[in-house]
């Protein structure tokens, strides 16, 4: 086998987000077209647009293919798999208030492990971004359901879960800033991101992106192309919807934008 050799004419060039990551672990274990490849990129051009000093950020991600986020990027950050993420943003914002907390998390992240914790972390007005990426996935494990949205598939006890309003829960967990896109609206995501970094308190920008490969409700490989055309076409920008009108499953196209910003005036 051939043995690659690297051109001494790109020695010197790099990665425009070399600053971020640690490029000799890649390729990532995520799939071509991932939303969470383009949702950490749009991040970090945030950062750059903002000139975000790499010492002001702390990283956490949870479990599943989120997870991975912290493995492969070089700014302070660590993966947390106990269920247990806002609790250590608690402890990191209590003992370093100066720092900006972002928490990349997916569904069962955010939804069990976080939605309590996030209630009591409340009334410490906890200064984080969370950055939700929603990718459907219905998980089960050995003995109960773990309540994935917006799906309304069966538990194990044969009854449907109760679905979510993820803008709406956010708003009624104390977020000053609320905000939806997909993978697709890339240059919205990271004007969201830009803003959140100007906000105190707790931020939530959910990501609706899907497995591009994986139907979480049948079990089948999917074509990936087809898959994200479908969240393109069936999705528009609207600004300042009423965040109780936000459930996905009940609107005839998803609703991405910006749909709570408390620093600002806006029509409602």
């Amino acid at each position: 086998m051939a043995v690659k050799q690297k051109s001494s004419s790109l020695e010197n060039l790099f990665h425009p987000t070399d600053a971020f990551l640690i490029s000799d672990i890649f390729p990532t274990v995520w799939c071509p077209g991932c939303g969470i490849g383009t949702a950490v990129n749009s991040f970090f051009e945030a950062c750059k647009e903002k000139d975000i000093d790499r010492e002001d950020l702390y990283i956490l991600s949870g479990a599943g293919c989120t997870g991975k986020i912290s493995e492969f990027l070089s700014l302070s950050s660590e993966s947390i798999t106990d269920g247990h993420i806002i609790e250590k943003a608690v402890h990191i914002n209590e003992n370093d208030p100066d720092k900006k907390i972002v928490l990349f998390l997916n569904n069962a992240d955010f939804l069990i492990s976080g939605g309590e914790e996030l209630k009591k972390a409340r009334k410490k007005k906890l200064n984080v971004l969370i950055v939700y990426i929603n990718n459907f996935i219905y998980a089960l494990s050995r003995d109960k359901a773990v309540p994935m949205t917006p799906y309304m598939r069966k538990s194990t006890l044969g009854e449907f879960e109760i679905p979510y309003n993820i803008p709406y829960m956010a708003h009624s967990i104390g977020a000053s800033f609320v905000a939806r896109w997909t993978p697709i609206r890339a240059g919205w995501m990271k004007q969201s991101f830009v803003e959140s970094f100007s906000v105190k308190g707790l931020s939530v920008i959910e990501i609706i992106s899907p497995c591009l490969i994986y139907d979480a409700n049948t079990g089948r490989i999917l074509d990936p192309v087809e898959r994200m055309a479908f969240y393109n076409d069936f999705s528009e920008i609207r600004f300042w919807v009423p965040i109780k009108d936000l459930d996905i499953r009940r609107q005839k196209k998803i609703i991405v934008g910006k749909f709570l910003d408390q620093d600002r005036i806006h029509d409602k």
